[in-house]
């Protein structure tokens, strides 16, 4: 009997309509995101960020609470870890609030580009919580993600913005509130996650809200609504577009929000990145998909090595 062959297998999971689905979803993530940016930098310019993610976090608990309690609604937000949720609430709430901050006060594109860092964010708690060795390939990507940090902040060129520092917060909290998702991943299911993340970021920020509360007008309502189904559209066509099509294939598109929000940034704020922070947005640009297609490079190797092994299995005991 002849080995079978490894390359030989059944109809590929990514059909290229799969993959053209996932393209289109990832550049619906990108440009949601991107108004979500526009529409963060006009609310809070009127309202106090806190008021804002209140509003926020609060409109999207609403939006979900069908999804969350259809069907068996005890089983669907059964949990044993209350303390793991309550954390992930208050490092979604104060990460969302960095950012309000940050971007009422920096350039919109600007404020986009450092968004990607969080993935050099979570490769240190790799390296430090998880103890993940710390690559070559690794610091490559480290190495370009900061230079291109530097070149859009400009430190030593102009007065050095304090609300980049809100920014970097904002990082951290959404890298561990990644961490304590990576946590519950094991038990919790995703319906149960969202409700207390929502439900927790909502009562959290109810105090402090109140005591920055400015009346709210009918154009404050569009922009909460607005921010609220923006985040939605990106949580849903992220998942799905990574669900239909390889990672290295739609990844690259979720670049696509600097261009995005270059062009809003423009057009409806008037904003223009100088050179200096274009370098930078291409370093960090760079920097993503090196890591990108490194680390699924790497992934797909060790799925061959299991698939060839799991062949030679089958082969010897044929």
């Amino acid at each position: 009997m002849s080995m079978p062959d490894s390359t030989a297998k059944k109809n590929s999971k990514y059909k290229p309509n799969k993959t053209l689905s996932g393209i289109l979803l990832m550049l619906l993530h990108a440009l949601s995101m991107a108004l979500l940016y526009i529409f963060s930098k006009n609310l809070t310019q009127a309202l106090h960020p806190f008021q804002v993610a209140l509003l926020y976090k609060f409109t999207i608990l609403v939006a979900i609470l069908p999804w969350c309690f259809y069907g068996d609604y005890r089983k669907n937000l059964k949990t044993k870890r209350i303390g793991t949720h309550v954390a992930r609430g208050t490092f979604s709430l104060l990460g969302t609030v960095c950012f309000f901050i940050a971007v009422s006060n920096l350039p919109v594109s600007n404020a986009a580009a450092i968004t990607y860092l969080d993935h050099i964010v979570l490769l240190f708690i790799g390296v430090w919580y998880f103890k993940e060795k710390l690559t070559s390939n690794k610091l490559v990507t480290i190495f370009f993600s900061f230079l291109g940090a530097l070149l859009v902040i400009q430190p030593g060129f102009i007065s050095f913005n304090k609300y980049y520092l809100f920014l970097f917060l904002a990082l951290i909290f959404w890298a561990l509130n990644c961490t304590v998702i990576k946590m519950l991943g094991s038990t919790e299911r995703t319906k149960a996650q969202l409700f207390y993340m929502m439900l927790f970021s909502t009562v959290f920020s109810l105090p402090f809200a109140l005591y920055e509360w400015k009346q709210i007008e009918p154009w404050h309502i569009k922009y909460i609504l607005g921010i609220a189904l923006c985040y939605l559209i990106h949580a849903v066509a992220f998942f799905k577009a990574l669900k239909n099509a390889e990672i290295t294939t739609v990844m690259p598109f979720d670049y696509t929000r600097l261009i995005f929000t270059g062009l809003l940034g423009y057009f409806v704020l008037n904003e223009i990145p100088d050179q200096y922070s274009i370098i930078g947005y291409c370093c960090i640009t760079v920097g993503g998909l090196y890591s990108i297609f490194h680390e699924t490079r790497k992934h797909k190797k060790r799925l061959s090595e299991a698939e060839r092994n799991k062949l030679e299995a089958e082969y010897e005991q044929a």
